[in-house]
């Protein structure tokens, strides 16, 4: 007897779902043995680069100390000699920059100059700072540096005519110490000297060996994020008296130039109606920023390294970013004939700190608008009056508004877009603990009024 079985044949396959999966696998092997090839292969070129830069800085070296002690140096540097300071330098196709430092040590050792004791032969040896650097703002960018002191031969003989240029960068804004990093550009074409060179940690750089000069030393101060900062020759090679003049150099003698650099700020000026909204192309003026000296006679006017006399642009807006802290005064320019200047936020003058983006709002109505704006002040001292309760009021006309003054002291109306008709209206402003002031004024047609109102205090 047979007995017939049947057999269920199944379809073998990959569901939808599982070839996804299977899909999303693979792409995740690819993209995990790509990143590690990648990672891989930089790391392999980066250390090629360095390796590279090891031994071209190496090789610098050597040339270095087989030249005679009086040529270890730099071309136009404070120690000077027949290396360039900077130089391009292409090794195995890869181009590499070669900058060069060298500094006489003070080693207090056997005293310093001015010190106790008073070392006259100051210039006890020389240092040699050799940096390589590859591949500047790129993403495989870095630098090796090597380091190496050279003796002179003999005994220390005193160098008739040296002195020391002391330079100490520091930031005289809250919190504020030396700033470290930052690129100072020493050129005095007298002595040939043309070299920047980088402050320590402390905000300092020291040049031994400066030749004497009296106020040719040309400064130069800069670093990212922080603002420029240049001595000037004085007065009257400068039409004013700068603040921070060329620096001296008196023989065996320790001279010190003290140099402010701050971070920046940034400033938006808007130009808007008395609704807020945007006002194109108003001149306005916006002044301050770093003093660069006084004037030479009474009353001894500042310079600022901000004087902006310009317009917004269509939109209402003028920026300045990256400009220095400091006071600065703002407001329509004397070109803008048109317009009147209602209202502003902050006040000026106003002080801009390192790091902060201050906006400044103008507000301004035509001169032909019907309406009157007015501003209420102490008699004390004229400053504004913050807080006045402002009332204009005409029975006959049913109007009666109530505004009070902001960090401005001032008020307008209208305050809306409702009809705002001349006429006389009564004005009233009061303010705690000062003396009323009541009075009639007349708005005319197709005229802007001002009206200055002046708080005794009680």
């Amino acid at each position: 007897m047979f007995v017939k079985t049947k057999i269920k044949k199944y379809n073998l396959g990959f569901t939808l779902i599982e070839g996804l999966i299977m899909v999303f696998i693979l792409a995740l092997i690819t993209v995990t043995f790509y990143n590690v090839i990648s990672i891989g292969t930089r790391a392999i070129i980066s250390s090629k680069n360095r390796l590279g830069a090891v031994a071209l800085a190496n090789e610098k070296m050597e040339i270095a100390r087989n030249l005679k002690y009086d040529n270890v140096g730099v071309i136009s540097g404070v120690c000077s000699g027949t290396i360039p300071q900077d130089e391009d330098v292409t090794e195995n196709g890869k181009k590499y920059q070669v900058h060069t430092y060298a500094t006489f040590v003070d080693d207090p050792f056997d005293g310093t100059l001015g010190g106790s004791p008073n070392d006259v032969a100051y210039h006890d040896y020389k240092q040699l700072d050799i940096t390589v650097s590859w591949d500047n703002g790129g993403s495989d960018h870095g630098s090796v540096k090597v380091s190496s002191r050279f003796v002179p031969p003999g005994l220390e003989v005193a160098t008739v005519g040296d002195g020391i240029l002391a330079i100490n960068v520091f930031s005289d804004q809250s919190g504020g110490a030396g700033v470290a990093g930052a690129s100072v550009h020493v050129f005095n074409p007298d002595v040939s000297i043309d070299e920047v060179v980088q402050t320590d940690a402390s905000g300092s750089v020291m040049l031994l060996g400066a030749k004497e000069s009296l106020q040719k030393y040309q400064i130069t101060v800069s670093k990212s994020g922080y603002e420029t900062v240049s001595t000037l020759p004085p007065y009257p090679a400068t039409t004013y008296n700068p603040v921070d003049t060329h620096a001296s150099v008196i023989g065996g003698t320790f001279n010190t130039t003290n140099i402010v650099e701050n971070k920046v700020a940034n400033i938006k000026i808007s130009t808007i109606d008395y609704l807020g909204n945007p006002v194109g192309n108003v001149g306005i003026v916006l002044n301050g920023g770093r003093k660069l000296g006084t004037g030479i006679s009474s009353p001894f006017a500042p310079t600022y390294n901000l004087d902006f006399n310009g317009s917004t642009n269509s939109s209402g807006e003028k920026t300045f970013d990256s400009i220095s802290p400091g006071q600065y005064a703002f407001g329509l320019a004397s070109s803008e004939t048109t317009r009147e200047l209602i209202g502003s936020d902050p006040i000026s003058p106003f002080s801009a700190v390192s790091e902060s983006s201050t906006d400044i709002k103008l507000k301004v109505a035509d001169k032909t608008m019907t309406g009157i704006s007015v501003r209420v002040v102490k008699t004390t001292d004229s400053s504004p009056l913050v807080g006045a309760t402002v009332e204009l009021k005409n029975v006959g006309l049913a109007y009666d508004e109530t505004i009070t003054t902001g960090s401005d002291g001032m008020v307008f109306f209208p305050d809306s877009n409702a009809i705002f008709q001349a006429g006389t209206y009564d004005l009233s402003v009061t303010a705690s603990g000062f003396q009323n002031d009541n009075e009639s004024v007349t708005i005319n047609a197709g005229s802007l009024t001002n009206k200055n109102v002046s708080m005794t205090e009680e």
